[in-house]
């Protein structure tokens, strides 16, 4: 699990490690990473930017917990807010390389260990305003789309492999950057609408924790490489996904009026 050190990430490392769930969570906050060590779970500081740190990260899961069955990349940020003309280029970078290449060089290091065996499963992080046109938080939405044709892409790659890929939207959480983003002074200049909505629609991550369960148990195989939301009828949704194989995935439309 990266980004297991706050938010959603560390919510699901908990909810594995509660029932049992041998668990590695991996992330920079020392303090928080002690927490997570005083719960059950595996703590390794590790930066998803550094492929040589996730590699050494990965060796010591595999050296005191055995084979990797799962791997979540959760690791991410939304602080560059703002018009896209005016925003810092540097800080806009910064999100869409944490939340895009987090996630692809955690997916690369999880996927070369699985293929080995045939089997697992890697869930990537996905957030709706990757398929939404959304003013003032361009970084953020640029990444989660690409992080959803991403997903698609390696799932594709692995069809035969034996290792599925899923990208999965948690819900709406309340965690540290949501709160930032809903009542922050940049969230509310930027994304006022954000924080009107807020109070009345936090979640607490435990639909997310219910559907990662059901990924880890191979209900979900058959959706492979699509975007999974935290209220879908699984069931449905792979019989769906028969008639329309397009379902959930992101396309963008040719049609005209």
């Amino acid at each position: 699990m990266t980004g297991a050190t706050s938010g959603v990430g560390r919510r699901l490392a908990l909810h594995l490690a509660s029932d049992g769930t041998r668990v590695a969570g991996l992330g920079r906050n020392t303090s928080a990473l002690a927490e997570l060590e005083a719960a059950g779970v595996l703590a390794i500081p590790a930066d998803v930017l550094d492929a040589g740190e996730l590699r050494r990260a990965f060796d010591l899961v595999e050296s005191e917990l055995g084979p990797i069955d799962l791997v979540v990349a959760c690791a991410g940020v939304a602080a560059a807010l703002g018009p896209a003309v005016e925003i810092d280029a540097e800080a806009w970078w910064h999100d869409v390389t944490t939340d895009l290449l987090g996630t692809f060089l955690t997916v690369q290091e999880a996927v070369r260990r699985m293929v080995e065996r045939r089997t697992g499963r890697v869930v990537t992080t996905y957030g709706n305003l990757g398929d939404r046109g959304t003013p003032n938080l361009s970084a953020f939405a640029s990444a989660k789309a690409a992080v959803a044709r991403l997903s698609e892409c390696v799932a594709a790659e692995l069809q035969d492999a034996g290792v599925h890929v899923f990208c999965v939207h948690p819900g709406f959480v309340r965690t540290r950057m949501t709160e930032a983003l809903a009542w922050g002074e940049t969230g509310r200049r930027y994304l006022p609408r954000f924080g009107d909505r807020a109070e009345d629609n936090w979640g607490d991550g435990r639909q997310a924790a219910a559907l990662l369960d059901a990924i880890r148990t191979g209900r979900a195989d058959t959706l492979t490489g699509r975007v999974l939301f935290v209220d879908d009828d699984l069931a449905l949704l792979s019989e769906q996904a028969e008639r329309s194989p397009d379902l959930r995935r992101l396309r963008i439309s040719l049609d005209t009026i």
